[in-house]
Order: structure tokens, then sequence, then C-alpha cells
């Protein structure tokens, strides 16, 4: 037998492995390290070969096309996902660096000295990213930017990282007021240079609910200076001066307030309970479909008040300020065909009555052995009430067998009963509650509510 033996080529100065002789090789994915013996030529092959995917940003030392020596070491490491919050922008990388600082530079995203920058929701300074000690999964850089303030003629200049105008107007330590005119608007974001124009309101004492505002306002009437105060004047409610009066520089404006309270008495009306339907719950099961909720009928006086004392007085026209909302129980009309075993052999049931069993045989009705329907009293015959258990109907009783309701009896204490049938010579008593199997086939009409 000929020996396979390794042949080794030099071609253009690199040295070349025939594949005749398998080698040892070493392979490291995310710092876990396997040792096997292959006869692939290139790392690509090998890693194909030993079902290790390298995704796109993977890095993979040797690389895939890397031909494989002896002993050759392969580390594959896997790219992670950093997100990178860019001003208004958020957007995933795959990479397989953990310095922020190295990340940035991946990414091709430039941090100035006047940048914000947080890592994983910490705050830091552009030269702090380089040292940071751990992994980073988020990035978030905001570009400063200039924003010019020009007010009464004079203008200024603010560098910033804030998101809105208002937020740079804030840190900057520029005091606005409610009225004072700003162009653009406050929650104008900052992507870019801009000029903020700010437009200065009069002052005005306001009077209102019992408290005492200064505020500034742009406006011609009195009215402009309580709407942009956000003073509203409801129904009847004026102002002194009025409303349409012209505004001036250091007056003080009084609000009166005019309400209408409605006195009521409230008297209840009763909520009804109504049942629905509901498929998909099993017959003999209830389940709450809405709370009653009981409603109002009002009995109502008008009072006007005027500086909270009472002018004048009305009587209202009863009304329902609330109507009842009717308790809705659903019942359950999903038949459901199961099996139980009986004497006779598996049969099938369609409902399940808890009902209160007794039992009786001729002897105790004085010899008298035919039911209510024409049939021998014996075991197998079951009087029920026929209005809630038809006649015909078959059932199964534990401990009993299977039965046909063929008789009736006088009135009970109980809702639903059953009276299990004998001959004077079977007789065994019964007295208490049991399950009744009510066997097929299932009745066209059905009453939903003998368990309720």
């Amino acid at each position: 037998m000929l020996a396979i033996i390794g042949a080794v080529a030099v071609m253009g100065g690199a040295t070349l492995y025939l594949v005749t002789q398998a080698r040892t090789v070493t392979v490291i994915v995310d710092n876990n390290a396997v040792q096997t013996r292959t006869y692939a030529e290139t790392v690509g092959v090998l890693l194909e070969q030993l079902g290790v995917s390298v995704g796109e940003a993977d890095q993979v030392t040797p690389p895939l096309d890397a031909l494989i020596a002896p002993n050759t070491i392969i580390r594959l490491e896997r790219a992670r996902t950093v997100f990178l919050q860019i001003d208004h922008e958020t957007v995933p990388i795959l990479t397989t660096l953990n310095n922020p600082a190295e990340i940035l530079q991946q990414a091709g995203i430039v941090v100035g000295n006047n940048d914000r920058v947080v890592v994983d929701g910490t705050e830091t300074t552009p030269s702090g990213l380089s040292g940071w000690p751990v992994p980073v999964s988020h990035i978030e850089v905001r570009h400063s930017v200039t924003v010019q303030v020009v007010e009464g003629g004079e203008a200024r200049l603010i560098q910033t990282t804030a998101a809105t105008l208002g937020d740079a107007l804030f840190a900057a330590g520029i005091t606005l007021y409610t009225a004072d005119t700003i162009t653009p608007p406050l929650n104008t974001s900052l992507m870019n240079d801009i000029e903020v124009r700010i437009e200065r309101a009069r002052p005005v004492t306001l009077i209102a609910d019992g408290e005492t505002t200064q505020v500034r306002s742009q406006g011609a009437t009195v009215g402009d200076a309580l709407a942009q105060a956000e003073i509203a004047l409801v129904g009847l409610d004026y102002a002194i001066p009025a409303e349409t009066a012209f505004l001036l520089p250091g007056m003080s404006v009084r609000v009166i307030r005019v309400r209408e309270a409605i006195e009521t008495t409230d008297v209840p009306i009763p909520f009804e309970t109504i049942y629905q339907a509901d498929a998909t719950l099993e017959i003999d099961n209830f389940r709450a479909g809405q709370a009653g909720v009981s409603g109002v009928l009002q009995q109502r006086t008008r009072v006007r008040y005027e500086n909270e004392v009472a002018v004048e007085q009305a009587s209202l026209e009863d009304v329902v300020a609330q109507p009842a909302v009717n308790r809705v129980i659903l019942y359950g009309t999903n038949v459901v065909i199961r099996t139980i075993e009986t004497e006779q052999g598996a049969r099938e049931y369609w409902r399940v009555l808890r009902m209160y069993a007794t039992s009786y045989h001729p002897a105790a009705l004085g010899g008298d052995n035919i039911t209510s329907i024409g049939k021998i009293l014996q075991k197998g015959i079951v009087a029920s009430d026929p209005r809630m258990v038809p006649y015909g109907t078959q059932i199964f009783v534990s401990g009993y067998g299977v039965g046909e309701i063929a008789d009736t009896g006088g009135p009970r204490s109980f809702k639903l009963w059953v009276d299990l049938g004998y001959s004077d010579a079977d007789w065994r008593t019964w007295s208490g509650y049991t399950d009744v199997y009510i066997l097929t086939p299932v009745p066209a009409t059905i009453d939903y509510f003998l368990m309720e």
C-alpha cells in the first residue's frame, strides 16, 4: 500500500500546501476555541465545512481566501449591532469594534469639541471617547450649531447642542415671557445655523381667580392680553375694563367670574338584567358580559352666581342625567359532544346537570307500576319534571346506569331532580346530589337556563 504524504510547492515566493494530508487547525469563534483536523485548502472552505457562517461585517483572521498551513489558528470575531444617533437620525451599524471613538471613525462621523456626546446614556466629552473602558451599544452625537439672537436691535451669537430653539435660549439664560414674539417658533429643531428674533411685549397686571399676575402682551385690547395670558372669559364672565378697551402699558385688568350652578337631587333609575347568547361559551356556563349601572334622574334648579353671590334662581325640568345600563349576562350555547363509559358501552352525552337524586319502586306507590306515560316502572325508568328534562330523554347516572325520562312526580323543593326507578326486587335508596349525563341526540330546542 502506498503511503499518502504531504507535498509542498513554492509558487511566486508563497508556500502552497497540497491537500494530501490532514492538518491540525485551531478555530476560535468569539473566544470559543475548537481544534480540528482538515483537508480543506482555505480558511473559507474549512469554516463552511464546520457550518460556521460568516457575516458581511464579521472579521476573519487569516482572511477567508488564505491557505491553511499546519497548526494554523483561525479567529472569527462576530460583528454586533451598535446604534448611532447622529443629530436627529438613528441608524444601526454592524461592527467588531468596541471603542466609541473607533466606531465613529469607522462610520465617518466627525465629532467637534463643542459637540455633545452621550455613550450608553452617559454624557462624555469628545476627548473621552478614545479611553472609553467598556464596549458600547448606543452612541449619540449632537453637533453644535450657531444661533444668532436679535433683540432690540442688538445681536449675539450662541453656540449650542440643544435639540430645539427653546432649549438653546433657556440654556443661554435668555428669559422669555408668554406674550413675547419669537421667530422662528421655540419648538424649531436646530439642525443648521439659524437667526432668531425676539420682540418683547408690554407689561400688564391681570387680577383673576384670586391671583394677581404680571404678564406681557403685544395685543391691542384687554381681550388680547387675557387671551395671551390664557385667561378665558367663559359664558357670562366679564372684565374691568371691558375686553374691547384699548390696552395701555401698566394697566390693571380685573376679571369678574360669573357662573350658573345646577343644584340637583338625584333619584336612582334601576337597571335591568338581560341575557345574551354566546356561541363561544359552553352550555350551562355563564359569565358577566356587562356590569349593570343604575341611572340617575335629576331634579334641577338653576342658580346664577356673580362673585359667588347667588342673584337668581329658576326651576328646571327633570332630566335623565345618566341612563341606566343594563346588566348583561352571557350564557353558553356551544354544545360539546363527549363520551362516557356505561354498562351498555361508550355513550355520547352533550350536557351534565347537577340534580338531586331520589329513588322509588312500585311498593312505595302502593303497588302502582305504571308511569305517567304508560310505561312499566322498573330499573331504567326515571322520573323528573318534564318541563326541565323532557319525556324520552336518555340519561346516565353513575351507580345507576342508563335511564329514560318516562315519569314525573309532585312538586319538589329543588328545581332539578330525578327519581331513579327500580322494580321491587332491585330497589336501592338514593338521596343526594349527583351528576346526570344527558345523552345524545341533542334536541332541536334547548333550555339554556337549567343551571342558572
